[in-house]
């Protein structure tokens, strides 16, 4: 029988061998070491645990005499880190007084408030964890006010862990998120974006935003979201950027993403792909030119992002673009196939069969900015017709083309 606030769990070994010898070896030292945190959730809902947490009453440094490969990650919160077959495996000093129960009753939620004793597989659950994970239920360990207070990060980590476990907030949990907004935004931006990221691509993103968005965090993050963004990115593969695309279409993009510190690479595709939405404007849209302008604008990934993007605008708002508007994306993704299949796609990477010194000779002209001019000039004609990309086609293509900088030069020299 367990003892008095423990539960059996599953009979499997709790942890890899090199988990439970570490923990084995605290504890001849005279420490004590447990699991804890998500990969005790994580074991309980039959997902596979891929990173291990061991919480010890040993300090840092007893740890790192202990262990001799052990290796300070994380001093100044406690943390060592010892490598292992099984993966890193993180070893942290009880975060408040010496003893499990106290470092469980600071974590954030119940369903992270469990700890699992890797030699003997019982489970320490002071606060009705797992019961909280069988009903799918979120909520905070003690007041759920002061957790957010000492971490309001934890208000969008509760939606994070709503999109990605499908967990409900419990009333007072969502009550408390409201006063989280002036916490939050002295969080520094980066593990803001963190968390967001893991929330968009959650398989509940839906429900997670539209908890952000009903408790005033979602204007925290980045003011003029749509209150229907949810559904927009619910219909979209879980691809990040897209997703967070969706959720900033009516914002003000480049402010939102500096204010995320979004990396350049990241904020460059992004601001591409709503530059481009909708992807049915201009009228011809449809036709083989302008897909072909689409994909060297977009690339070929991008492109079919940006039909999967306006077909899920549609599908939130029916009313936002009628039958017309599904009839021309539809058309669009029909054309897109069709060069898909004659080997077309790609057109962003053209090779023109005029190179720069190409185009220097058939112009007579030195290099400068005219000889860019003329490339443009000439993609955008073989955009408009593919047979047009032979050296003859090209040469015949800049006779009598006039560069803009050899008219401006001409001029001057003609006064």
């Amino acid at each position: 029988m367990s003892p008095p606030g423990l539960d059996a769990a599953p009979s499997e070994p709790a942890a890899p061998p090199e988990v439970v010898a570490l923990a084995a070896r605290l504890r001849r030292a005279g420490h004590s070491a447990w699991l804890v945190g998500g990969c005790v959730r994580d074991r309980l809902r039959g997902v596979a645990v891929r990173d291990f947490d061991l919480a010890t009453s040993a300090t840092p440094e007893q740890t790192l005499a202990l262990v001799a490969r052990a290796i300070p990650t994380g001093l100044r919160h406690g943390t060592v880190t010892v490598p292992s077959r099984a993966g890193p495996i993180d070893v942290t000093t009880f975060r408040a007084g010496p003893s499990l129960e106290d470092d469980l009753a600071h974590r954030d939620f119940t369903v992270n408030a469990m700890a699992l004793d890797p030699e003997t597989n019982e489970i320490v659950d002071p606060f009705g964890g797992r019961e909280d994970l069988e009903r799918r239920r979120l909520r905070a360990v003690g007041s759920a006010r002061e957790r957010l207070a000492e971490d309001p990060l934890r208000a969008l980590r509760a939606a994070r862990m709503v999109a990605t476990l499908g967990l409900a907030p419990d009333a007072d949990l969502e009550a408390a998120l409201p006063a989280a907004r002036e916490g939050l935004a002295r969080v520094a931006r980066e593990r803001v974006r963190a968390e967001l990221d893991a929330l968009l691509v959650g398989p509940f993103a839906h429900e997670a935003l539209g908890l952000l968005a009903r408790t005033g965090l979602a204007e925290e993050i980045v003011p003029g979201t749509r209150r229907d963004a949810g559904r927009i990115v619910a219909a979209l593969p879980p691809d990040v950027d897209l997703r967070l695309a969706a959720w900033l279409i009516a914002t003000r993009v480049a402010s939102a993403l500096a204010s995320l510190r979004m990396p350049r690479r990241r904020a460059r595709r992004i601001e591409r792909l709503l530059r481009l939405h909708p992807v049915d404007a201009p009228a011809d849209c449809a036709h083989p030119a302008s897909l072909r302008r689409l994909l060297q604008k977009a690339g070929d990934e991008d492109a079919l992002a940006l039909v999967a993007l306006r077909r899920a605008e549609l599908e939130a708002s029916p009313s936002s673009g009628g039958t017309t508007a599904r009839e021309r994306v539809d058309a669009i993704a029909a054309g897109l196939d069709r060069l898909r299949s004659a080997g077309a796609l790609a057109l962003h990477r053209l090779d023109l069969a005029l190179d720069g010194a190409g185009v220097m000779e058939a112009l007579g002209v030195g290099p400068g900015r005219h000889v860019g001019e003329a490339l443009r000039y000439l993609t955008e004609r073989v955009l408009e017709d593919p047979s047009r990309n032979t050296p003859e086609g090209l040469r015949a293509l800049l006779d009598g083309w006039q560069p803009l900088a050899a008219s401006r030069h001409t001029s001057r020299r003609t006064e």
